[in-house]
């Protein structure tokens, strides 16, 4: 049984307050058809609010079956109106775009069988206008439907807000009968402004006036025990309203999705692309680490940190400290030669050594290169012709990436045009010791001036043997390869020739020369140490075994700085597509917040233009 117990509701009006409804107390019983009538404003709706829980009054209480319900939380009115509640409407609050069945499966929570659905369709005399869209019905057919949705839960009361309002006076008799049988079994609450109908139909009438009633006293009461139903949430309705929803405006749906999928898309491809790089820069990095070597020079080394900051204006002093010389001895030799990770070892000497073609001219000692080992060939290049070498008097020629070769390197070969390839193998030049290219004169040395009798002279004759190019372009100049034992011979020759004797024994220069003894010594190849040294890896883990080793040298005895080449370029990379990936990421992140904010203001403009849909399913 339903109590309504000293009601009172009011709505603030400036600084007053207006009373709609002032200590309204009422009792219902479980079966019968109650008409609410009063003038407009009288607060008749305000109180069928209450009772279908859509409003809460101000002070008083509401009672069904012994429990008061007027301090229900918001889940539990939900599970009330839900249960308990069936609500009829005036203008009948049907979601145009679906059909029939649909209007009347929103919130659909198992009350009545789908046999005892169909049962009801025919009764109120709609079964064959199920899956015709209510936007066709006339407003008869729609207020059936309203009623077929008031019901199809079961529940124990049923609110009727002017359910006659908008029909013509037959099709408003009709409803008023199908009402009235439903009294029979339920509680039926009608707000009316029709006498007539009340008159005729009503089994109590309440009049409400200036927010206070006037009613007669029930006599005899029958109870049914009401039965809250838990809410359920039915995905699959919530699922197919969305669709059709989304369908309904479907040029603003693929916008919205437009929107969102750029934004989303360019951050996925800007991370991907991130990720791409730095797997193509680790597998550039395994590729070339066998070609760059780790270098480390017996000279001067600018140490890049500083006494003062840069200013604007002011030139700063670097002082000593920041210029540190390498020391490399015997010893660190040795150490280098003990660690078991480093594949190559190829040492460089501050030593001038005379070249001359077969055409008796001339070549540049810069294009003579020692190779570590043969196997340095066969890992880092491709043989375009010929073959590599197999011993000492053997060597390459090394063409750029577009197999091109210096004009100067070619003009000492006495090569003016292109070449085929198999008229550069067999070419020969030589290498000219000390005694064979310096002639004494007087008390000083001169050079011999005869390049064919050098030429004859000297048995150290390499000859080309094959052309080659670099798998990975890391250097585009040219080069004649040479065994790297050929330079020791040439040493251990040079370094008993008679030049070198006698400038060991004499206090001046004996080429006449703007030069120091010592730095003499070392042109002439007198000088054992090494002025550089070139560590070959494998892989990147020997690779990192050995920067350890070295790092532990260094930290056990005098420093030697050693310089990664190929770590400070690919590290140059890293950054640069660092800063490019952070610039796109963070157009990527405007881009979806941009997205999303079109998508907030969208879903809110949905939410304004739903917003009866919404209270429906609410």
């Amino acid at each position: 049984m339903l109590k309504l117990k000293n009601i009172c509701k009011y709505y603030n009006v400036g600084k007053s307050k207006k009373i709609i409804l002032d200590n309204v107390t009422l009792d219902f019983k479980d079966r019968e058809l109650v008409f609410i009538l009063g003038a407009s404003g009288s607060g008749k709706s305000t109180l069928l609010n209450i009772i279908g829980g859509n409003l809460s009054c101000d002070s008083g209480e509401m009672w069904l079956d012994g429990e008061c319900i007027t301090n229900y939380s918001d889940k539990e009115l939900d599970n009330y109106r839900s249960s308990i509640i069936g609500n009829i409407f005036q203008d009948y609050n049907l979601i145009d775009y679906m059909n029939v069945i649909d209007n009347i499966m929103l919130g659909y929570n198992y009350g009545l069988t789908k046999k005892e659905i169909d049962v009801l369709l025919k009764q109120l005399g709609i079964y064959s206008k199920k899956n015709v869209f209510v936007n066709k019905l006339s407003g008869g057919e729609k207020q059936r439907v309203a009623i077929a949705r008031a019901l199809v839960n079961n529940p124990d009361i049923i609110l009727a807000d002017e359910p006659t309002g908008a029909l013509d006076s037959q099709n408003g008799i009709e409803v008023m009968e199908i009402l009235k049988k439903i009294s029979n079994n339920k509680l039926v609450i009608v707000v009316s402004h029709d006498n007539n109908l009340a008159s005729k139909y009503a089994t109590r009438i309440i009049n409400i006036k200036d927010g206070k009633c006037n009613y007669d006293e029930i006599k005899g009461n029958s109870f049914i025990v009401s039965n809250f139903i838990k809410k359920k949430n039915n995905i699959k309705t919530i699922l197919k309203l969305a669709v059709r929803n989304l369908w309904l405006k479907k040029t603003r749906t693929i916008f919205t999705s437009l929107a969102i999928s750029l934004g989303i898309i360019s951050m996925s491809l800007v991370i991907n692309l991130y990720s791409n790089f730095n797997s193509e820069i680790n597998k550039l990095e395994s590729d070339i680490v066998s070609v760059f070597p780790i270098t480390i020079s017996n000279d001067k080394i600018i140490n890049n940190t500083y006494d003062f900051d840069k200013t604007d204006g002011k030139i700063g002093i670097k002082s000593k400290e920041n210029i540190y010389i390498n020391k490399i001895d015997d010893d660190y030799i040795d150490y280098i030669k003990n660690i078991k990770e480093i594949k190559y070892i190829n040492y460089g000497y501050d030593m001038f050594i005379p070249i001359i073609s077969d055409t008796f001219k001339i070549v540049d000692n810069n294009y003579l290169k020692a190779i570590p080992a043969v196997d340095y060939i066969n890992d880092n290049y491709e043989v375009l012709y010929g073959r590599n070498i197999k011993n000492k008097n053997e060597i390459l020629l090394k063409v750029d990436i577009n197999n091109n070769v210096d004009s100067e390197l070619f003009n000492s070969l006495n090569i003016n045009s292109e070449i085929d390839f198999n008229n550069i193998i067999g070419r020969k030049i030589k290498i000219i010791s000390n005694n064979d290219y310096y002639i004494k004169n007087g008390n000083y040395y001169v050079i011999n001036e005869n390049n064919k009798e050098m030429y004859n002279k000297s048995n150290n004759e390499l000859s080309i043997v094959g052309i080659v190019k670099e798998k990975e372009e890391t250097d585009n100049n040219n080069y004649l390869y040479c065994d790297n034992s050929i330079i020791n011979d040439l040493i251990d020759i040079n370094k008993n020739s008679d030049i070198v004797k006698s400038q060991i024994t004499s206090n001046y220069n004996v080429l006449g020369i703007d030069m120091d003894k010592d730095m003499l010594l070392k042109y002439l190849g007198y000088e054992l140490l090494p002025s550089s040294i070139n560590i070959y890896v494998d892989n990147l883990k020997d690779k990192k075994v050995v920067i350890d080793k070295l790092d532990e040298y260094n930290n056990k005895f005098d420093k030697v700085i050693y310089i990664d080449t190929m770590a400070e370029a690919i590290d140059i990379v890293r950054n640069f597509i660092s800063i490019i990936s952070i610039i796109l990421i963070l157009f990527s992140i405007i881009a979806i917040i941009i997205s999303s904010l079109m998508i907030g203001i969208l879903t809110n403009v949905r939410v304004l233009e739903r917003k009866k849909e919404i209270g429906i399913l609410r």
